[in-house]
């Protein structure tokens, strides 16, 4: 239930004109990277050497403080006037003068901090990492995250991409029940969550992107019932979508591999084609720009050449965009030229 408030502002933030924007080719970088000048200058300069013109930034721990603050109190309400924030502002106005096109990445149900001051709104379940989830069926959950993806926008970034917008999926998850699922289905509320924040978002002409596991592009019943994540429904209040096609996460045996980790043309160059078509089957608008991996687990092959193989594979379907993963920021092993 929401609750009124006298700490609400009172002015509306002014809305910024500016023409959308995608993402394209680009780099990961943590909130500490983006506050560091010697490493964002690394990131900046590796990005430009290599032809890549955007920058993904984690966000959502950096600007959630206000709204943090009134869910705690149980005052958060849903005409909230979002405010921009000084520093992703700060960050995106430098980054775009640079010529970088700007992703603020948000992660939405996997919340430790928001489990944590409400724990009403948590799944009783904890992930193999420890981590907390809350819960997409609740009202306050998803304004919360909502509000957290209109901040970005006004703060000027060109792209709200969300991460861990789904259901819980290790371990005991797979015996989780809620009592909403009898009204409302898993797909259901993920999708009316992006449906929420694409009326909050689209005056700001902002792009929105989702990440998923780059196995729900073979569409498995087990997991788009599990997750709640179905790529025809989600794709209509999309403009990008980007799975995570890591070779390395895709377990033993996968598609006949004993090891996934050694095929990074494979798992790219098959998982984009399967979800070009599913995005085709929805007749959907939204552009394909896969999360690849720059980083070495499980692939005894991996270099420049791992890396680039897996840009040839989504390239060989049509998909020229890109985005590099690698939780440390560490670069280095990008191939001297994407061309031959």
């Amino acid at each position: 239930m929401l609750y009124q408030t006298d700490l609400l502002p009172t002015l509306e933030a002014k809305v910024p004109f500016k023409e959308k924007r995608i993402s394209g080719k680009g780099l990961y970088i943590t909130a500490w990277t983006a506050q560091n000048p010697t490493r964002l200058a690394y990131i900046k300069r590796t990005a430009k050497s290599h032809g890549l013109n955007t920058i993904v930034v984690d966000a959502k721990d950096m600007i959630a403080g206000p709204i943090s603050e009134l869910i705690k109190k149980r005052q958060l309400k849903a005409d909230y006037q979002v405010q921009p924030d000084p520093w992703l502002s700060k960050l995106t106005k430098e980054l775009q003068e640079e010529g970088f096109i700007v992703t603020a990445r948000v992660v939405v149900f996997k919340d430790d901090h928001l489990a944590i001051i409400r724990p009403d709104l948590a799944i009783n379940y904890r992930d193999k990492k420890g981590g907390r989830w809350v819960n997409p069926y609740l009202e306050e959950v998803r304004l919360y995250n909502a509000l957290l993806a209109e901040t970005c926008a006004v703060s000027g970034v060109d792209e709200v991409q969300f991460d861990y917008i789904r259901f819980p999926a290790e371990g005991s998850a797979a015996s989780l029940s809620f009592p909403e699922e009898a009204e409302q289905t898993r797909v259901e509320v993920i999708t009316q969550f992006l449906k929420e924040v694409r009326e909050r978002t689209k005056k700001y002409n902002t792009s929105l992107a989702v990440d998923i596991f780059g196995v729900t592009a073979w569409q498995s019943d087990w997991d788009v019932e599990t997750l709640g994540q179905s790529l025809e429904a989600m794709s209509h209040y999309l403009d990008v979508l980007s799975p995570m096609f890591y070779p390395s996460h895709f377990h033993s045996g996968y598609d006949g591999f004993a090891n996934p980790g050694s095929e990074p043309y494979y798992f790219v160059n098959t998982g984009v084609r399967k979800a070009l078509e599913i995005l085709a089957s929805a007749e959907a608008k939204t552009k394909l720009v896969p999360w690849i991996q720059g980083f070495n687990m499980l692939s005894p092959n991996y270099g420049p050449g791992y890396i680039k193989a897996q840009v040839e594979g989504a390239k060989d379907e049509g998909v020229e965009g890109f985005l590099i993963w690698n939780a440390r920021n560490v670069y280095d092993n990008l191939p001297a030229s994407w061309s031959e």
